[in-house]
């Protein structure tokens, strides 16, 4: 399994003194839950790079997740250098999780923006994963795909949960569609 985690700075998130930045807490727990399936990660942010990282925002990671992550080089590293959006092939990846408002998903306007690239995810019936919970999906809903939502303290690691159990059955459906 591979999934794609898109970081978007959010403004406005606790501690970020107003500067967009990712919300750390809504981002390690799943990037662990991910890895400790053994499903390969891949991060992307807008610009690419290092995306401004709001670590004041953990109370969706517990201080065991901030503690592993401050010791783990690898995702020091990864964090630190992600994809831009415009170098992501959809084909690539089984589903994706994002975290921040990925803006309008159904709007052409806006050909690579994160809402671009989940509204082709979804168009290919792959599961995404969303957080928070303010998606724009008119005109379409969905498409073909399944979209996870959630707010909350619990919401990063139950979408990632949910999302892994969404790529399984979609894996499932695709190998017996081409038997």
């Amino acid at each position: 399994m591979r999934v794609l985690m898109i970081l978007i700075p959010e403004t406005g998130a606790p501690g970020s003194k107003n500067d967009p930045a990712v919300r750390f807490g809504r981002a390690v727990g799943p990037y662990y839950a991910f890895r400790d399936a053994g499903v390969e990660v891949v991060l992307a942010s807008p610009d690419g790079g290092s995306p401004l990282m709001d670590v004041a925002s953990h109370e969706e990671a517990s201080t065991e997740t901030l503690q592993r992550f401050k010791r783990d080089k690898m995702a020091i590293d990864e964090f630190s250098d992600t994809l831009s959006l415009d170098q992501v092939f959809t084909d690539d990846f089984d589903a994706a999780f994002c975290v921040g408002l990925p803006g309008s998903i159904w709007r052409p306007a806006h050909g690579s923006s994160a809402g671009a690239l989940i509204s082709r995810l979804l168009d290919a019936g792959k599961p995404v994963a969303v957080l928070p919970s303010g998606v724009d999906l008119a005109p379409k809903g969905t498409g073909e795909g399944l979209l996870i939502v959630g707010d909350g303290s619990k919401a990063p690691n139950f979408a990632a949960e949910a999302l892994m159990s969404a790529i399984r059955q979609y894996k499932i459906k695709t190998e017996r569609n081409a038997s």
